[in-house]
Parts: C-alpha cells; sequence; structure tokens
C-alpha cells in the first residue's frame, strides 16, 4: 500500500538537498538560475513557479502568493479540450503539495481546496470510457496525484492498475503504443510522447509513496522501453513512420513536454538520452512536473584536471 508522503509529487527532501549540494555544478547551476530570475507567464505557471521557489527556496512570500492564487481557483474553468482540463488539475494538484505545508495555508482553506479538487476529478473520471486513449492514461496519472492530494487508496490502486494494464497490453517490444500511433496522422507522435510522458509521470508519484512502478515489467517491456523508443525519433523524425512530422515539430513537442525525460534519465543513466537532455535543458514543464532539470537532473562530473 503507499505510504503518502506531501513534497510536491515528484521529488523528496533528499533531491532537493542535493540540488542545494549541487547549486554551482550544471545542469543545476543553470536551472536554478531560470527559478530565481525568470517570470512565468500565465495564472497556473505563476501558481506553480511560487510553488516551487517555496519548496526549492524557502521563499515565504512566493509561497503565500500561491496559497492564495490557489485559493481562488475556480474548479469549473473552460478549456478548449479534455486533455488541457486534466493537464490543468495535474499542475494543480502538483502547486497544491508544494506549498501544502506554508503556514498561511489553514486547515479550513485546505480543506475547501481538496473538495473542490476532488470534484473536477470525479467528473472526469464519471466520463472515463468516453475518454480519447491518451486522456484516459493522463486521467490515470491525475487520479494517483489525486491519491496523494487525498490520501485515497481506490484512486491510488485505479490509476496503478491502468499503468500496469498498459504495460502488458499496449507497450509493443519495439516501444511504441498502437493505440497511440494509429491514425497515420501528423498528430501521432504527439500522441505517443504525450502517452509515455503520462505514464513516467505516474511512475514517479508512485516511488515517491513507497509503489514501484518503474520497475514493472510484462513480456519483457517496461515503460523504459517506450522512453527508449521515443529518443531515436528526436533525432530522426522524418524516420517516424506513423505519419509525417518536421524536424521543428518534433523539437516543439519533446521542449513542451519533455519535463519526463529527467526523471527517465535519472533512473536509468542512458547515455542516449543525456544526449538528448543536452538539447533541451533547462526543461521547464508545465504539465509535466516543472523544472524537472533542479529537481530531477543528475550534476556531471567534476573534472579532476583543468
Amino acid at each position: 500500500m503507499p505510504e503518502y508522503q506531501h513534497c510536491g509529487l515528484y521529488f523528496t527532501e533528499e533531491q532537493i538537498q542535493a540540488a542545494h549540494a549541487n547549486r554551482d555544478r550544471e545542469p543545476l547551476q543553470q536551472a536554478w538560475a531560470v527559478l530565481l530570475q525568470s517570470e512565468p507567464t500565465g495564472w497556473l505557471a505563476a501558481i506553480q513557479w511560487d510553488g516551487l521557489r517555496y519548496r526549492l527556496n524557502e521563499d515565504l512570500a512566493a509561497g503565500e502568493r500561491a496559497v492564495q492564487a490557489l485559493t481562488m481557483v475556480d474548479f469549473t474553468f473552460p478549456a478548449a479540450a479534455t486533455f488541457d482540463k486534466l493537464a490543468r488539475l495535474l499542475a494543480l494538484a502538483q502547486s497544491y503539495e508544494l506549498v501544502r505545508s506554508h503556514p498561511a495555508f489553514g486547515p479550513e482553506a485546505q480543506l475547501r481546496w481538496q473538495q473542490e479538487f476532488a470534484v473536477g476529478v470525479k467528473a472526469l473520471n464519471a466520463v472515463r470510457d468516453e475518454l480519447a486513449y491518451v486522456d484516459r492514461l493522463w486521467l490515470a496519472a491525475l487520479k494517483i496525484a489525486g491519491a496523494i492530494v487525498l490520501e485515497r487508496d481506490d484512486w491510488f490502486d485505479q490509476g496503478a492498475e491502468c499503468y500496469r494494464q498498459i504495460v502488458r497490453d499496449d507497450i509493443r517490444p519495439e516501444g511504441y503504443l498502437p493505440p497511440a500511433v494509429s491514425g497515420g496522422d501528423a498528430g501521432s507522435l504527439s500522441r505517443q510522447l504525450l502517452a509515455v510522458a503520462a505514464l513516467a509521470l505516474a511512475a514517479e508519484m508512485a516511488a515517491h509513496v513507497g509503489v514501484d512502478l518503474w520497475g514493472y515489467m510484462s513480456r519483457g517491456v517496461s515503460l523504459n522501453t517506450a522512453c527508449t523508443y521515443l529518443v531515436f525519433y528526436y533525432y530522426y523524425p522524418e524516420k517516424w513512420r506513423w505519419g509525417q512530422i518536421t524536424e521543428a515539430e518534433a523539437s516543439l513537442l519533446f521542449q513542451q513536454h519533455g519535463g519526463f525525460l529527467e526523471m527517465v534519465y535519472r533512473r536509468t543513466g542512458a547515455k542516449d538520452m543525456r544526449l538528448l537532455l543536452d538539447n533541451l535543458r533547462p526543461i521547464y514543464d508545465l504539465v509535466g512536473g516543472g523544472l524537472t532539470t533542479l529537481t530531477h537532473s543528475v550534476p556531471t562530473r567534476r573534472r579532476l584536471f583543468r
């Protein structure tokens, strides 16, 4: 059973300490500069950014701004697509966890926030069978996030079982997910990337409450199989056989939704993944874990001789 921890969904206090201990080493040095100097645009990014500054840098004023903004969130926010609703709720769940311990976030305010958040999750879960394939995977990740926020074992079990079912039935030995890439259209790489991202986020959240989904394997296939498959197409998008996509389009996809790649590299150390990350860092992914270069990257080794 999960042992719920409340540190920001995707990382631990030990990772925060490591980020401080290595703040003068790349890629962390650059990521710290981004956190402390950049100003994100958009209401949701502003909340998350303030939450990160509180959790990672003990900035009480930033944390209080995030708390105030969270208490004013309208959970009926309009969204053009179901994915947008799922992604926003997931980012809000992370933001809540980032400032959950802030002294300005009183018990009554937290209870109200949790209740409204739960209504949003339940509304999406009620139409699960009508959701597109990729959206169902993001719903599974959202349910694991919601389980941590609300300490609900039933939601956690449902999200984890969806993850295991995808590994058992959908990930091919080559690494692609047929339900994601089917259609032969230009959006197939995007769907594959977003499907794998959802699984990686789910696995990372589960790991921090004591449940190993990263290591779950079936038929010799695991999440890492799907992650590795993606790396090749960052460099050679013209070889993507499920639809035409340009180099610029592929690059933008990885830049926008590559937050999970830092999590993958931290757990696998794959050389090809590191080369890809060198091109993308520092990575900030609003719905994919935030500033994951700061929370998950491994510092470069110091040279013995200069």
